[in-house]
């Protein structure tokens, strides 16, 4: 499977357009202006969510006065953006181009506010329709080349590459991701900071927001649906951190996460993501490159080892990782692919477990061919699921035309 994987990324590369697979979902701008590709809420996006999803510009940076640098600015600091779609798709291919069904989606529809300027340290950012994220910002501190910031409300939870928050993990993205929640947002608050040292960019992010929770004891944990707190009378308090590192082309990011559940179990997750962004050297200035891995471990029940242990009560684990490659060939036209494995409820090995496999698990591979201009994206692209268990016809087709502002 993994050599399936490293192929279709290097024949998309090659130039098979034909093939090219629409991507293109954006993210709620929520730090920076919103990209038509990233996914779910773009933040929040498409279900599609591919062509445009990694970082313009992938560099740890402190987050810009204004986070919708293209949006209507308006007086007294006051700035407005927005994002729409719609997409034409092909679903439940099955590898033949005339299998499937014809479908008409649309997956952005967002408007975005901000309140924030030199002016005044305190600000506000809100997505107004759905209302996926509103919170209040601060400027603390500044020395030099350090600063320190903190945002309190519904947050985009600081987790994975900044600044998308579309998540790449398992080579889906957007409304097509299966593993994060599409748009993760959480009441809690952050605490941000900068610096600019020899030449390298650092930043830290560390928070506390509500976390996920189990319903139920025999439950697995499904960190889509249960974001919530099933217990009217406790909120369950997660904590996480993210570091990242940047010089030049190159960010790192390192994340981890831990939330405590009921029953005795608790979620410890982590990730690594790497982007290095089209290089200032001959041919490879022409190219993006993005590579992850995320990795999370649910606890043993406090019932395990005991006579009267529930099923299950081990510990598991869901596995995800991606690597994307876009080429440029021009400023505004780009070829990209991407590839990923995800698996869930894991009990052996790193990534997969063989004996506990089902139709959840399996890699996913995509390719696309995208066109920005004036604002508007335009995508085309072709994704194809492979299950590792009871393969079935749900590859798909996607045309769509994004307008951010």
């Amino acid at each position: 499977m993994n050599t399936l994987r490293i192929a279709l990324v290097v024949i998309a590369m090659s130039g098979l357009a034909a093939t090219a697979r629409a991507a293109g979902l954006a993210e709620p701008p929520s730090t920076t202006q919103a990209q038509p590709d990233a996914g779910a809420a773009s933040d929040a996006a498409s279900a599609s969510g591919d062509a445009v999803q990694e970082p313009a510009q992938p560099k740890a940076e402190p987050e810009p006065e204004h986070p919708h640098e293209s949006s209507l600015l308006f007086p007294g600091g006051i700035r407005i953006g927005g994002l729409f779609d719609a997409s034409y798709e092909r679903v439940g291919m099955n590898g033949s181009p005339g299998s499937g069904q014809n479908a008409f989606r649309n997956y952005h529809h967002f408007v975005m506010v901000s309140r924030q300027g030199n002016d005044f340290p305190i600000g506000f950012n809100a997505e107004v329709i759905n209302q996926y994220f509103y919170e209040l910002t601060a400027r603390l501190w500044r020395k030099g080349p350090l600063r320190l910031s903190a945002r309190a409300g519904k947050i985009m939870v600081p987790f994975g590459p900044d600044p998308l928050f579309h998540k790449n993990y398992g080579g889906l993205s957007a409304i097509d991701q299966k593993l994060l929640p599409v748009v993760w947002s959480s009441f809690g608050a952050c605490l941000r900071a900068d610096a600019l040292v020899k030449g390298f960019s650092l930043a830290e992010d560390l928070y506390v927001v509500q976390g996920f929770d189990l319903s139920a004891r025999g439950n697995t944990l499904n960190m889509q649906s249960d974001l919530q707190a099933y217990n009217g009378d406790s909120a369950r308090v997660a904590v996480g951190d993210r570091v990242s590192l940047s010089r030049g082309p190159v960010t790192l990011w390192y994340s981890l996460y831990w939330n405590p559940l009921p029953f005795g179990r608790h979620l410890f997750m982590q990730a690594l993501d790497l982007a290095i962004w089209r290089p200032a050297l001959p041919v490879v200035n022409r190219l993006a490159l993005g590579v992850g891995v995320l990795r999370a471990l649910i606890s043993a029940d406090s019932s395990y080892g005991k006579p009267d242990a529930v099923a299950d009560a081990g510990a598991y684990y869901d596995f995800a990782d991606y690597l994307w490659l876009r080429f440029y060939a021009t400023n505004w036209l780009y070829l990209q692919a991407r590839s990923g494995l995800m698996t869930f409820n894991n009990h052996k090995g790193f990534s997969y477990d063989a004996e506990r496999a089902t139709s959840a698990d399996g890699s996913h591979h995509n390719v696309a061919v995208v066109a920005e201009y004036a604002g508007a994206t335009f995508s085309l692209g072709y994704y194809w699921n492979l299950e590792k268990v009871g393969e079935y016809p749900n590859d798909f087709l996607r045309l769509m035309v994004m307008y951010a502002f």
